[in-house]
């Protein structure tokens, strides 16, 4: 049983607020008809137990208030817990980390005084299923020792700390620790022979659990933590931080809910698996307790302070001093799982600011339909408040709130903080989105995800997403050939097809890659395009392990050709002129292409300088099931001298096809006839080209104009 990593370079910001797990769960608690989770006594003494706890009052009156006095997370957490303060909520929690329901394993949930509703498991358990039992584990002295992949972690319950002496090691083997491509990614991609993978010694990574206010507590042969502490270090190292936990049981809900956006899969979205995630004994309760409320809070503090990659950019210590300074606290520690939603999304549609940064779904394991409560949220437009020009804005926007509920108004409060927060500047994603709009209407209807196309000696090679299905494909295309459906599923395999044909068309002397509405997509595929425009197989990839403070140089080989050899006969660089075509959508791994191709000599870049996204995606699951992507760890870039330098705008075309912003719509993004032509002025000398824009459609580039703010403008298009 394994948690899946996704390494994955790809734009993931949606457009519209359109969450992909749709419906609602039964308020009330009770399973619908497809529900596959037979309640036993022991849950309905649980569920009980879970409404009379001394922190809540019953689920049925809607409050979770305690009749005693209020003990902070950070008071709590230095008390002594003692063995009497231990039960056993859940001696059967089941553990999904397939999309099926029919295979799990069975773990203890614990319970502990003064946390809860809080999920304590064994770190014993955790681990197994994290590492597939390939980890060895020993405790000296009290202190637990995890042994996986030659690299060693340890969990000091005497210290309330976690120490991993090589987080890279820890995430996988090979011939870079923690490589862009793992041990079993490894398939028509291979460990270079020719050149070798050099990496910089990575740094210990000591984290102590006392400042997320999360005991490590030694019990009986093993270690007991909160769910999240467990999930949010080992399993976000390991880039498997996908679990949810209901109440009772612990799903894939990243997993499903990424299944279920996928086009065609709508009605997953009401599948026994969905159901089942959002109708647990946490599904009839309205609100949180406050301790639960804390530990979802410390949560998120923990896994972004771990593994966010744009800590520096955005002047991030800690993200507990973040979510302070911005106001944000008071929500996210709200026992309405509603109202914490809302900072959520702030932060990451809104704050974080890239293609990379998105909440996804909007639902919660808790009760359904749950609105925010205003007193929650209202705290977050308070820095607003006390300037000039907030007191100007609020008031503006107190009045078109005068008709509308006291909600309607803390919410418009918290946008105008995060707009405060931002220094009222237009986000970062806003070009990146216009850019969208206007590719997305310059591409013909029925053009389809992938192509090929000719105009005289130039071949354009089309695909909007890089597509790998190497962990999912059994056996591999040295068994069973690649087929016509395995194009649709791994850019690899479309690649190897396009090629072929290619090679047929002996008047081609010009290949044209374009990714002029490619969002990005797996780091495999990545490496397998590199692969087919080098002229020996050879690829070279450079990145930053923001955690383990390494800067790694991976070489990988491309089998191309499919003879099951690593040799020079790989690779069609020398045999074409290679040409990137992209635009400001060029997006993630759509960035990374022309980046690292032009950092290498592959390929020739025209068109205008892609959108940027220099980190791998990362997951993030939180305490209510709610699911997002974020910036993560891994940063592409380079080291120039002692400094390093991302690939973030480092792309300047070779041939800029669009010097004014005006030009978006007159650039030949999907003419292969006017890409082949821009190639041929290139050839001739020409490194900008202007095109004559159409006055119809003058009005909407000035709007996008606006918005635009990517290189590649010349300086009178500026002016």
């Amino acid at each position: 049983m394994r948690l899946k990593k996704l390494v994955s370079i790809g734009l993931v910001f949606a457009v519209s607020t359109s969450y992909v797990i749709s419906g609602n769960a039964a308020s009330d608690g009770r399973a619908s008809s497809g529900r596959l989770i037979i309640q036993s006594e022991h849950e309905t003494n649980a569920e009980e137990a879970l409404r009379s706890s001394p922190d809540s009052s019953a689920a049925e009156t809607g409050g979770r208030e305690s009749p005693t006095k209020t003990v902070s997370a950070k008071e709590k957490v230095t008390e002594e817990i003692l063995p009497g303060d231990i039960s056993v909520t859940w001696a059967n929690s089941r553990v999904y980390t397939d999309l099926t329901l029919g295979r799990y394993k069975t773990i203890t949930t614990y319970g502990v005084k003064g946390y809860e509703d809080v999920p304590f498991i064994s770190a014993h358990d955790y681990l197994d299923i994290l590492c597939e039992g390939k980890e060895k584990i020993t405790v000296e002295d009290g202190v637990m020792k995890i042994a996986v992949n030659g690299t060693e972690a340890l969990i000091d319950p005497e210290k309330d700390r976690i120490r991993l002496d090589d987080p890279a090691r820890f995430r996988s083997e090979g011939d870079v620790d923690g490589g862009i491509v793992s041990w079993e990614e490894f398939n028509v991609i291979t460990p270079s022979v020719k050149h070798r993978s050099t990496q910089d010694k990575a740094k210990p990574v000591d984290i102590s659990m006392k400042e997320y206010y999360m005991p490590v507590i030694a019990y009986e042969d093993t270690i007991l933590m909160p769910f999240l502490a467990l999930q949010n270090t080992f399993g976000s190292i390991r880039m498997s931080n996908v679990l949810a936990y209901n109440g009772r049981d612990y799903y894939n809900v990243f997993a499903a809910g990424d299944f279920a956006m996928q086009d065609g899969n709508e009605a997953a979205r009401e599948s026994p698996y969905i159901e089942a995630i959002y109708n647990g004994p946490f599904s009839g309760l309205e609100k949180t307790t406050q301790a639960y409320a804390d530990y979802g809070y410390y949560s998120v503090c923990l896994l972004l302070d771990l593994t966010f990659g744009h800590k520096e950019e955005k002047n991030i210590t800690s993200f507990d001093e973040y979510f302070t300074r911005m106001n944000a606290r008071q929500s996210m520690c709200s026992t309405n799982p509603s109202s914490a939603m809302l900072s959520e999304f702030m932060l990451f549609n809104y704050l974080f600011g890239s293609g990379h940064d998105s909440l996804i779904n909007n639902r919660h394991v808790f009760a359904a339909d749950l609105e925010a409560d205003p007193a929650d949220v209202s705290d977050l437009a308070d820095d607003i408040k006390r300037s000039e020009e907030g007191r100007t804005l609020l008031e503006e926007q107190k009045k078109k709130a005068e008709e509308k509920s006291a909600e309607d108004e803390a919410t418009g409060n918290a946008i105008l903080g995060a707009l405060m927060e931002k220094g009222w500047r237009i986000p970062e994603i806003v070009p990146l989105l216009a850019w969208t709009v206007g590719i997305n209407q310059s591409r013909p209807e029925d053009y389809g995800d992938r192509r090929l196309d000719y105009a005289g000696d130039t071949a354009v090679i089309y695909f909007s997403s890089f597509d790998d299905d190497t962990t999912e494909r059994d056996p591999s295309y040295y068994l069973d050939p690649i087929k016509e459906e395995d194009e649709e599923k791994s850019t690899f395999a479309f690649f190897y097809r396009c090629f072929e044909d290619i090679q047929k068309h002996k008047r081609v002397k010009n290949v044209v890659i374009n990714i002029a509405d490619n969002g990005g997509g797996a780091a495999t595929a990545l490496v397998s395009v590199l692969g087919f425009l080098s002229k020996d197989g050879e690829v070279k990839i450079t990145v930053r392990d923001m955690l383990a403070e390494s800067y790694r140089e991976e070489y990988y080989h491309v089998d191309t050709n499919l003879d099951g050899a690593a040799d020079d006969a790989d690779g069609f660089g020398g045999q074409y002129a290679f040409y990137i075509l992209c635009s400001g959508s060029s997006y993630s791994c759509g960035n990374a292409l022309p980046y690292f191709a032009q950092k290498e000599g592959l390929a020739t870049i025209i068109g205008s300088a892609p959108g940027g996204g220099d980190c791998v995606v990362a997951t993030f699951t939180d305490a209510y099931g709610r699911c997002a992507c974020y910036s993560g760890m891994l940063k592409l870039g380079t080291m120039e001298g002692s400094r390093f330098v991302s690939d973030e705008e480092a792309t300047v075309p070779d041939l800029n096809m669009m010097p004014s912003v005006f030009d978006v719509f007159t650039v030949p993004w999907f003419d292969v006839q006017g890409i082949a032509d821009a190639v041929h002025r290139y050839q001739k000398g020409e490194s900008e080209i202007r095109y004559t824009e159409e006055e119809s459609g003058k009005s909407l580039s000035e709007a996008l104009g606006k918005l635009f703010g990517k290189p590649g403008q010349s300086e009178d298009a500026k002016n």
